[in-house]
């Protein structure tokens, strides 16, 4: 198949990029120009004679990007929480004016399948059990708001245009090459710079886990069954409040837990959601379930950090 890549740059898209190559795909990575250290990310597949990479933003009409196209797997977005409360401008032009860019392109071009990448975030927090893909969405900050209009409006061209839309939702991921601003990749530069943990709140925020390739492997069986006009989640059942993840990175280098440096939040992220979670029980009912327990998933992500410290530098 050839596959359009949004976001190719990212965390996650270069994973997934890496992953349908691997697989025998044709790869179309779209990304808007961005620093050069985002190019580390591909620097093992770039010259892939079945990659393209196309850089310019989510603008104007993106249907010639579209032609011959089988999936999109649209990935790109603006998605850091703290930069969206101080600044939503570019969140909304990125996840909801992009987003709709790329869907009128869609509908010119028909691709087989369309699937919107998104996140356990638009349904707020939940303090027990977890959420089904029924479940109302209740985003409370910029980022997941964008990010719920913009799964609705994707949902709106299944519904109107017949476009075969996919809606995913996926909890935390993680793994090798992520920015060292989210809190995984952060824990672990300062755990190995001897710096303090810096946990918001009192740490006792869960989120579930999921290493970035199982991720991937979620995507595939999507592609080959799943239904359009449907919502799945993607995730691992997997739990960590943040102060048991930042002791768990501090074991793994031997540092002792006074590294940890707890952070008063309320002024950097008003109404910090307490949970999330996601029953992703529709999703393995199609075949799929995760290859890696969380702690098999993080030894793997702290060790590749230990041995590639110099993309802290660069990232």
């Amino acid at each position: 198949m050839k596959i359009l890549v949004t976001g190719v740059l990212g965390f996650i898209g270069s994973h997934y990029a890496r992953t349908a190559l691997a697989a025998g795909h044709h790869v179309v990575g779209l990304n808007r120009p961005t620093n050069e250290s985002k190019f580390k990310r591909i620097a093992d597949f770039k010259d892939d004679k079945n990659f393209d990479l196309i850089l310019r933003d989510l603008d104007g009409d993106l249907s010639e990007l579209l032609d011959g196209i089988d999936v999109v797997v649209h990935m790109a977005a603006k998605t850091y929480v703290d930069h969206s409360i101080r600044n939503p401008g570019p969140f909304i032009e990125s996840n909801i004016i992009g987003t709709y860019n790329l869907l009128e392109a869609a509908r010119k071009c028909l691709p087989k399948l369309f699937i919107q990448f998104s996140t356990d975030e638009v349904y707020g927090s939940i303090l027990e059990g977890a959420y089904k893909e029924d479940a109302p969405l209740n985003p409370t900050n910029p980022y997941s708001s964008s990010k719920a209009a913009g799964d609705m409006l994707a949902l709106s061209y299944f519904n109107t245009y017949k476009l075969p839309v996919i809606i995913t939702r996926t909890e935390n991921n993680f793994g090798p090459f992520q920015h060292p601003q989210k809190a995984m990749p952060k824990f672990v530069q300062h755990a190995i710079a001897g710096k303090k943990l810096p946990v918001y709140g009192d740490g006792g925020h869960v989120r579930q886990w999921l290493y970035v390739d199982d991720t991937c492997s979620a995507l595939d069986t999507l592609i080959a069954k799943g239904k359009p006009g449907e919502i799945y989640h993607i995730a691992g059942n997997q739990e960590l409040t943040n102060i048991d993840l930042a002791k768990k990175v501090l074991s793994f280098f031997a540092k002792p837990e006074s590294q940890i440096e707890f952070i008063d939040d309320r002024n950097i992220r008003p109404g910090h959601d307490r949970r999330y979670a996601l029953d992703c029980s529709k999703l393995m009912s199609l075949g799929w379930k995760p290859k890696y327990s969380l702690d098999e998933g993080l030894a793997k992500t702290f060790t590749w950090y230990r041995d590639n410290a110099w993309w802290f530098e660069t990232a």
